[in-house]
This record gives C-alpha cells, sequence and structure tokens, in this order.
C-alpha cells in the first residue's frame, strides 16, 4: 500500500474517493479496503470525509 512509504510527519491528502466510472472494475474494491484499513493502521491518523467526492486527509505521526 502506498501509506506504508510515505515519511514520517506527512500529510497524505487523496481526493475521488467515490467509485468514477471511469475506473478499471478491480479499482473500487482496493479503494473500498484501503479506507476500512485507514483507521486501524499504526501511526497514523485519518479523516475520510462525507462529502463532495469524498476526499481523505491523513497524516502519519
Amino acid at each position: 500500500m502506498l501509506l506504508e512509504v510515505v515519511n514520517k510527519a506527512t500529510l497524505y491528502v487523496v481526493d475521488e474517493m467515490l467509485p468514477q466510472a471511469t475506473w478499471p472494475e478491480a479499482h473500487q474494491p482496493r479503494v473500498g479496503g484501503c479506507l476500512e484499513r485507514l483507521p486501524d493502521l499504526p501511526n497514523w491518523r485519518a479523516t475520510p470525509m462525507r462529502w463532495a467526492s469524498r476526499p481523505v486527509v491523513a497524516a502519519r505521526i
């Protein structure tokens, strides 16, 4: 997962977490899995937002 290579004290911001018509078929399960695992990742604090295109702001601590 990308988050494993992000340095400490780094913000990670991602947009367009709602399913998109242009995504390959296998992409949605990966996005969903990432969103489900975020709260349990050690040394991470993440806030998935429930508006617009469902952006996520996360910080590695």
